[in-house]
């Protein structure tokens, strides 16, 4: 038994899996030496249905395994989202202050919870801590949730860091339920560049697929956009299995499916939330409901109102003070105003006089 290597402590049973697969392979064809085969998927290929870890209104959002993306505006709510979902997650029963519609699995088995934050103050990090707890419905801070702020750390600390939390997680708690990364954004230097997004998305994937966990990943669209900011954007959301947005109304927000591959975009309601000062925390406040106005409709009543201002104590104006009292009251060209003259004319708001002047319809109006 001397001769006998010893055992590579990095070796993981994923590894033992795909090596025995291999030559599984080799043994059913010797003629077969190609390795891709291992990757390989037919309608035979046995494989595990993916295990749903977060719900809306009972459509998937994020499996074992897979990358979601949570994005959003800054201050809209994303971070907040979050917060409930790692409640969620650290739950044993599932007993949370959280959301209507939104559920996580309970976590009896107390698995790991990992939530790494590379923005917040640590101070306003703690205070979320405890909101996470306070939500939960405990009294302190289980063991197998560990909340991480890694600000301080120079950019290419943060993967190595990262790959010693969840190894770390792993041999203590025996798997990771949750990881929630608030955000992605820093763990690069540069947004836009094309090769490090695709490097770093890429590193959170095989993180997700070695762990056989689900990895949230928070990031912040562009100003005054829904898009999500530069290559990293574009890349976590070709990956990525869901993607939500959260959204803001005053001060409420609210979650906007934008890209749902295991769900259908119109069972997942507008969920409303807002901060609730005497619990500390933010709590729902309903589905957002959609007025939906016809866009022509809403044109004929602008230019309608715009009509009966303009007139409203004249007599007549003839087409060329109309025009100008158009541009100057609606701030619009020259052209524009013509076409809402046209607007008013062709449907009778107004009415040509003897004299060429144009008047008020009040038959019509």
């Amino acid at each position: 038994m001397k001769d006998v290597p010893p055992l590579n402590p990095k070796i993981t049973l994923k590894d033992i899996q795909e090596d025995a697969m291999r030559h599984l392979y080799k043994l059913r064809d010797p003629d077969t030496h190609d390795a891709c085969e291992v990757y390989r998927i037919t309608d035979d290929t046995p494989l595990p249905e993916p295990v749903p870890v977060i719900t809306i209104n009972d459509e998937i959002i994020s499996t074992e395994g897979n990358l979601t993306t949570i994005s959003g505006a800054s201050k809209s709510g994303k971070s907040a989202f979050t917060s409930i979902l790692l409640a969620g997650a650290i739950s044993i029963d599932g007993l949370i202050d959280g959301l209507e519609f939104v559920n996580v699995q309970p976590n009896a088995t107390k698995k790991a919870v990992i939530h790494i934050d590379t923005e917040q103050a640590k101070h306003k990090h703690k205070n979320n801590l405890r909101s996470v707890i306070k939500r939960a419905n405990m009294a302190k801070c289980p063991d197998y949730f560990s909340s991480y702020n890694i600000r301080q750390l120079e950019v290419a600390q943060y993967t190595e860091i990262t790959t010693q939390i969840c190894e770390r997680a792993m041999r203590k708690h025996g798997g990771i339920h949750l990881m929630v990364i608030d955000g992605i954004a820093d763990f690069i230097k540069d947004v836009n560049d094309a090769e490090q997004s695709t490097t770093i998305v890429k590193y959170f994937e095989e993180l997700a697929i070695k762990y056989q966990t689900p990895i949230i990943v928070i990031v912040h669209t562009n100003p005054g956009t829904d898009k999500e900011r530069g290559h990293l954007g574009s890349q976590c959301q070709r990956k990525c299995e869901s993607l939500l947005m959260v959204k803001t109304e005053g001060n409420i927000s609210f979650i906007e499916p934008k890209l749902l591959r295991m769900a259908g975009k119109a069972n997942i309601p507008a969920i409303q939330f807002m901060y609730d000062k005497a619990k500390g925390y933010h709590v729902g406040c309903g589905i957002k409901t959609e007025i939906v106005v016809d866009k022509s409709v809403a044109r004929i009543n602008k230019i309608k109102a715009l009509c009966e201002t303009i007139f409203n104590g004249q007599t007549s104006l003839n087409y060329l003070h109309v025009i100008k009292a158009i541009m100057i009251q609606a701030n619009k060209s020259t052209n524009t105003a013509k076409a809402f003259f046209k607007e008013m004319r062709v449907r009778e708001m107004i009415i040509k006089g003897e004299d060429n002047h144009w008047r008020l319809n009040n038959t019509a109006v």
